[in-house]
């Protein structure tokens, strides 16, 4: 099963970090513990791929937070999201039913990209360590976009080499129902969270300007 444990990172100035997103998990999810990363944890625990970390960091921000994010979901387990959503219903329980769980980028814009930003697993799931062990044998992961090299297809390709026998991959609109394409989930199945592309559209400004009832 997958701790009760909800990780957010944000790395990079705290001043642009999107505050008004990261509360509405807390409204929703009021017995989940979350646990935002940031600057310090990055700069004071042992990271195994701290010299990736420190790469990427004047390159893209996102794969510092991708980086991150393999290892501690091996350390602890639980739910790591995007610090750039909302979530816009409570969480159930059947998803921490999961040992390993994810969700699709989008079936239709992205087919057969598995999202990053949206991972769930118990502690100590070997995909990770492969994962981070793969990263950090890597020559560089600046010679092409972080969601390539650490993110997104990097995830993907691991789950396909892995073959995780234990990994549940639930619809995009459960996280992402929309996608920065502008593919949009018109359905009426569940959705749980909402994407804002923070990175990609560089946003983070207007989005802090947003107000969640």
């Amino acid at each position: 099963m997958i701790p009760k444990l909800l990780h957010i990172i944000w790395v990079g100035d705290p001043s642009k970090r999107p505050d008004n997103c990261i509360d509405t998990w807390r409204k929703f999810n009021p017995d989940l513990q979350i646990r935002i990363w940031g600057n310090d944890d990055l700069c004071n625990h042992r990271w195994p791929n701290a010299a990736q970390m420190q790469e990427m960091w004047s390159k893209e921000l996102n794969g510092v937070a991708d980086l991150m994010r393999w290892q501690f979901l091996y350390w602890y387990g639980g739910f790591a999201v995007d610090a750039d959503s909302i979530c816009v219903r409570p969480l159930d329980a059947e998803l921490f039913d999961c040992d390993l769980f994810t969700c699709w980028e989008n079936e239709l814009a992205a087919p057969g990209l598995m999202a990053a930003g949206y991972v769930g697993a118990r502690p100590g799931h070997p995909l990770f360590k492969k994962m981070v062990d793969d990263i950090r044998r890597l020559p560089t992961v600046c010679n092409d976009r972080a969601w390539k090299t650490v993110g997104p297809l990097r995830f993907t390709q691991a789950v396909h080499e892995f073959k995780p026998n234990d990994l549940t991959v639930f619809p995009s609109h459960y996280f992402i129902p929309r996608h920065h394409s502008g593919q949009t989930y018109t359905g009426s199945g569940r959705v749980y969270a909402k994407q804002f592309w923070g990175s990609t559209f560089n946003n983070y400004e207007s989005l802090r300007a947003l107000e969640f009832n």
